[in-house]
């Protein structure tokens, strides 16, 4: 029987600026090679690797009844992914980010969320969920939908069908997604902020210490990934740290939505704790080598290649 893998989070059209020498200032213009739109939102970004990787995957999202919306159903179906929870909302616009790039600089976001933030089915979480296996929850804290209560549903409906539950969550600066964490995190067995996510919610610097409080907020595992730099864990089994694979980089974006499919096609083949974190730092490399989410994103045959080729140093204490 094939493993049920659910994805619930943001769906968006990525419009994909390449990179450009500099951010233009004030009444400024700079010319990009190309402007593209593409598959977009951590929760659709990740379905579509798992998709790549031939697992069956069911989104759980939004999107409005609109050409953008008929645009990502039409891609998604393409690279086989089960739309039988994403809803379409009529009267609302598709989500969309534009993704700005500039040579050697970390890549900038500008969301508007359109549907994502308007009610979507969250009974999903009952019936559907009972013979779940992966349940993993994307960009928590950018949309409106789910709100904690709906995620804690789903999350504990996760839990309830004895599958692996996941977290990731997008930080608005500003913002504080701490008082939700602290109701989500001990629902979850894997939560996968980025150094600069991890910062944020905690004040700290270093990532190491950063996964270390967060995870006194109850997750199993906390993975704080730090690009080129790599990846620390804290959990439940001990903690450490993993060198990053070398592969020329293009763009980050998705790289960390890549990871937990990585991971999770380790979860699903048995693999012990630091296979899966390999496994999702080459899903997370491939992913950077093209702009992006999507593009850089391999197929199985690819991906179990790219993944012979590696020897990864890790730390643990």
């Amino acid at each position: 029987m094939s493993p049920r893998i659910f994805c619930f989070g943001a769906v968006v059209v990525d419009l994909i600026a390449h990179p450009v020498e500099r951010l233009p200032g004030a009444g400024d213009s700079v010319r990009s090679p190309s402007i593209e739109p593409a598959i977009g939102g951590c929760a659709a970004n990740a379905a579509t690797a798992l998709a790549r990787l031939e697992y069956p995957v069911h989104l759980c999202g939004a999107v409005g009844d609109d050409h953008l919306g008929h645009f990502l159903r039409a891609g998604l179906e393409r690279e086989g992914v089960d739309l039988k929870h994403l809803s379409t909302h009529p009267g609302m616009p598709t989500g969309v980010t534009f993704v700005i790039n500039v040579e050697g600089e970390d890549r900038r976001f500008i969301s508007a969320m359109g549907a994502n933030d308007a009610p979507w089915p969250v009974t999903i979480e009952g019936e559907s969920l009972v013979a779940a296996e992966v349940v993993s929850l994307h960009a928590f804290g950018l949309a409106r939908r789910p709100d904690v209560e709906d995620a804690c549903r789903i999350l504990q409906a996760g839990r309830d069908a004895g599958a692996l539950t996941l977290l990731d969550v997008i930080v608005i600066p500003g913002e504080d997604l701490l008082p939700q964490l602290k109701q989500l995190l001990p629902l979850v067995d894997g939560f996968f902020p980025n150094q600069d996510e991890a910062e944020r919610l905690t004040g700290l610097k270093d990532p190491a210490e950063a996964a270390a409080q967060l995870r006194k907020l109850g997750a199993r595992w906390v993975v704080v990934t730090c690009g080129e730099r790599g990846l620390v864990w804290d959990s439940i089994e001990g903690r450490g740290s993993l060198d990053a694979m070398a592969v020329p980089s293009i763009d980050a974006t998705g790289c960390g939505d890549a990871f937990s499919a990585g991971y999770i096609d380790a979860h699903l083949k048995g693999c012990d704790p630091l296979e899966k974190l390999v496994r999702g730092s080459v899903m997370g490399a491939a992913a950077a080598t093209a702009a992006g989410a999507i593009a850089g994103l391999p197929s199985r045959a690819a991906f179990d290649a790219l993944h012979s080729t590696w020897t990864p140093t890790s730390i643990s204490s």
